[in-house]
């Protein structure tokens, strides 16, 4: 959803909503970006895919998450164009230099991951000093939006004053209560108050109603292990391995569910071009397998989930009033899960 801030000023317009892509090509970058108007890409196969599109012509609407913070155990540069594969004493790669250089409308810190509490490394990250202007990218455990710890959050953002992108962290959902619903929000006061950027990346579909509470951006992942940072699950005290089905997103729940959920009827019926080419709606992801779901059914749930999402972004962009309809939205989604007896996330019952 296109959409400016000035600093210092209100708000304008809804923030942009586009899809964030992990592992992916050059074809499926470009097609992202066009069918969203804008595509975010991740860490070094991401920088790699964005050069191949910058030597293209392409690059336009597309932008990059380093993702420093997947890195684990020693820190080591990444071997991108011109660097050899070897255990070299390099220098620290530049992720900031590496995207001015590509010109990108925005230009985003390495950011490692902050657990809870740790509000030394919080301050240390958001006064560092870059060469060009940056989003101080910052990935934070969920429990930062917490009652206990929100308002310590949006003092340090108040008095740092930069940019900030954040991901946020939890082995399932990161916003899985009001109180961290409001200290989301809280936080996208503050930026709506200054005029400073927030952005959410590898966000769920909160970011939707996010960038109408003044997030500039919310990049939402079209693959479970991108839509928000993930960390350990504890296994079955019985040992049984749950089926595994891919999980998909379904418009009029605005959220993802398992395919192998979905009964056949109104939910399974879908429009988007993905599904009208395959013919049989959300039908096709009702399998359950017993070990990882098979690489060609990710790719086809994938390609749904870009399309649908897509569908639904352009559905409130367009309308005369893109927040009544975000709110209509909303309300629909949940008395359909409460008809159908099906879970929704807390953020949709808790936004206010």
């Amino acid at each position: 959803m296109a959409g400016g801030r000035v600093r210092g000023g209100a708000r304008s317009s809804l923030g942009r909503v586009q899809a964030y892509l992990g592992r992916c090509g050059a074809a499926d970058a470009a097609a992202n970006r066009d069918r969203f108007g804008g595509v975010t890409l991740q860490g070094v196969q991401g920088l790699k895919v964005a050069r191949v599109l910058a030597r293209a012509g392409e690059l336009t609407g597309v932008d990059l998450d380093p993702a420093g913070y997947l890195a684990r155990g020693r820190d080591r540069p990444p071997v991108v164009a011109g660097q050899l594969g070897l255990d070299l004493d390099l220098p620290v790669f530049d992720w900031v230099e590496a995207q001015a250089e590509l010109g990108l409308a925005v230009v985003r810190t390495a950011g490692p991951r902050l657990r809870v509490g740790q509000v030394d490394e919080l301050k240390a990250e958001l006064h560092r000093d870059y060469p060009v202007p940056v989003s101080v990218t910052l990935a934070l455990d969920g429990g930062w939006l917490g009652s206990r710890h929100s308002g310590v959050l949006a003092e340090q953002l108040r008095a740092a004053d930069r940019d900030v992108s954040l991901v946020l962290g939890a082995p399932f959902d990161p916003v899985d209560s009001s109180y961290k619903v409001l200290g989301l929000q809280r936080l996208l006061r503050w930026s709506s108050r200054t005029g400073r950027r927030l952005e959410l990346l590898r966000s769920g579909p909160i970011g939707i109603p996010a960038t109408a509470a003044g997030a500039s951006l919310a990049a939402i992942g079209l693959s479970s292990s991108t839509r928000h940072l993930g960390g350990p699950v504890a296994k079955r005290a019985d040992g049984v391995r749950p089926k595994r089905s891919a999980q998909v997103f379904v418009p009029r729940l605005l959220h993802w569910q398992r395919g192998m959920d979905l009964k056949a009827g109104e939910l399974t019926d879908c429009g988007c071009a993905a599904c009208a080419r395959a013919g049989a709606g959300l039908r096709r992801f009702g399998t359950a397998f017993d070990a990882t779901v098979p690489a060609a059914v990710r790719a086809a749930a994938q390609e749904h989930d870009s399309h649908a999402l897509a569908g639904v972004v352009r559905e409130i962009r367009t309308a005369a009033d893109p927040e009544s309809e975000l709110s209509r939205l909303r309300q629909d989604a949940r008395e359909l899960a409460t008809e159908l007896g099906l879970p929704v996330p807390p953020w949709l019952g808790a936004w206010g």
